[in-house]
């Protein structure tokens, strides 16, 4: 049960009704009196959901680690997804699953997924938000910049939807407008300049479409993906059962190996996986949507941690601190997680009378958002680095060493269940990255190290610990 600390006359703004902004709104409303949540877009009745998320008609996973910070903020969220006709079960009960070092083996994980639309996902957290009184979601805002001067943001410039300028104020901001909303120009309109930012880029593009079988669906799975290994593989997919029986599969090609475009290609490229369900599910369904493109995959990381001049009462989180690679089903759960971090940097800050302490919060926060992110960062841009084509800055010696032993857990993974549930948990931002490293993994990954670098890393470990 979370507990929760009023502060009378305190107002949050919260730019972005994404997963990140739909999230931190709810946290928020726990430490001061009102939440403005504010959305340019509207809620569409089409797959597509709201205009300015074109990704959002492609698979969306939400990961465990993600899915339990959800269920404690929003308290029978799985129960209402279930109910909406989402399935669900154990993670390894219920996937296929085919790595670049290894197809894991269907076995008992010991945690569940919940497999849903993202539209489904952002309506039920919706209607939560909507039954709070302390939380006000207005659509049809645009924000236009930030007010406030070279030490403080006190609040937003929005254009309303009838139109006219507004001035909200607030007394803490929180910017969850993802990778492409013009915050780093506002910044730089309040003399702040801008963060350094990083982007690894893989080039990968995919294209999905919705289907139903047309003969009772019986297969004992609810997701089944085929990642792409290099140096020949470069076709990956995903096929996922979704709430009212529909199947969304999503096929794409990375280094810029290009995404099918027509019904025929689509039926070929899902052919050629090394997970021949995919294949089998496309021979027995129908499509009922159109096929959906989509190419902005880039790693974008901003680092306002380190910024000179980060001025205090604004935070950032989501896809406007970093956006993943979508192939790896990071980014929604880092966003939902960065918000939980939000909320215990609140706690921490906490006066004398119980109420948060706002100032200093924005470069603590930043920080302690920086070192969530890294382990997530780091795996996407090590997965998308095994591509000669992928740009941007390449990693050194120490990083390749754990690659390889990434490789190597994966590999003993097939037939070690320890192994094999430590990597999924660690996968799933249930459990930080340094389990992968516990005596009992590393000796038995040391035990099959060719790679002399592999080999000293593993010892120097071990010695440790």
């Amino acid at each position: 049960m979370i507990d929760t600390v009023g502060l009378a006359g305190r107002h949050a703004v919260v730019i972005g009704a994404g997963i990140a902004g739909l999230v931190a709104a709810r946290v928020l409303a726990d430490h001061v009196e009102h939440v403005t949540l504010l959305e340019r877009d509207r809620p569409s009745p089409e797959e597509g959901a709201r205009r300015g998320t074109p990704q959002a008609r492609h698979v969306h996973l939400l990961l465990a680690g993600g899915s339990q910070v959800v269920e404690r903020f929003f308290p029978g969220m799985d129960e209402e997804l279930a109910a909406a006709g989402a399935p669900g079960g154990d993670c390894g009960l219920r996937s296929i699953m085919h790595f670049p070092a290894c197809r894991m083996p269907r076995r008992r994980l010991g945690f569940e997924m919940r497999f849903a639309s993202r539209l489904l996902r952002e309506s039920l957290l919706r209607d939560h938000l909507a039954r709070d009184a302390r939380i006000t979601l207005r659509e049809g805002a645009l924000v236009r910049g930030l007010l406030g001067d070279g030490r403080r943001v006190t609040g937003v410039r929005l254009r309303p939807s009838e139109g006219g300028e507004e001035a909200l104020r607030a007394d803490l901001v929180v910017a969850a407008c993802g990778r492409d909303a013009p915050l780093v120009a506002w910044l730089e309109e309040l003399g702040h300049g801008a963060p350094r930012e990083e982007i690894v880029n893989a080039h990968l593009s995919y294209a999905s479409r919705w289907y139903r079988t047309r003969s009772a669906d019986t297969r004992d799975w609810d997701m089944a993906f085929d990642m792409p290994t290099p140096p020949h593989h470069r076709r990956g997919g995903v096929a996922m059962r979704h709430e009212g029986g529909r199947w969304l599969v999503t096929l794409g090609g990375i280094a810029g190996s290009p995404a099918p475009t027509g019904d025929a290609e689509f039926v070929s490229w899902a052919r050629s996986l090394r997970v021949p369900e995919i294949h089998g599910l496309l021979q027995d369904a129908e499509p009922i949507s159109t096929l959906h493109g989509f190419a902005r995959t880039e790693n974008r990381r901003r680092h306002f941690e380190q910024m000179a001049s980060l001025p205090d009462r604004l935070v950032v989180l989501g896809d406007a601190v970093a956006a993943f690679n979508p192939i790896y089903g990071q980014g929604m759960s880092v966003a939902a997680l960065g918000a939980q971090e939000l909320d215990t940097c609140l706690r921490e800050q906490r006066a004398p009378k119980g109420a948060p302490d706002l100032d200093g919060l924005s470069r603590r926060f930043q920080r302690r958002l920086a070192l969530l992110t890294e382990m997530p960062w780091q795996f996407a841009i090590g997965e998308d680095f095994r591509w000669p084509e992928t740009a941007g800055e390449r990693p050194g010696a120490v990083q390749r060493a754990l690659h390889a032993y990434s490789d190597r857990v994966m590999q003993l993974a097939e037939d070690d269940a320890e192994a094999g549930r430590t990597f999924m948990r660690v996968l799933h931002l249930i459990d930080p990255a340094a389990a992968l490293f516990r005596p009992s993994i590393a000796a038995r990954v040391l035990e099959r190290a060719t790679w002399p670098a592999l080999a000293t890393a593993c010892r120097a470990v071990l010695a440790k610990t």
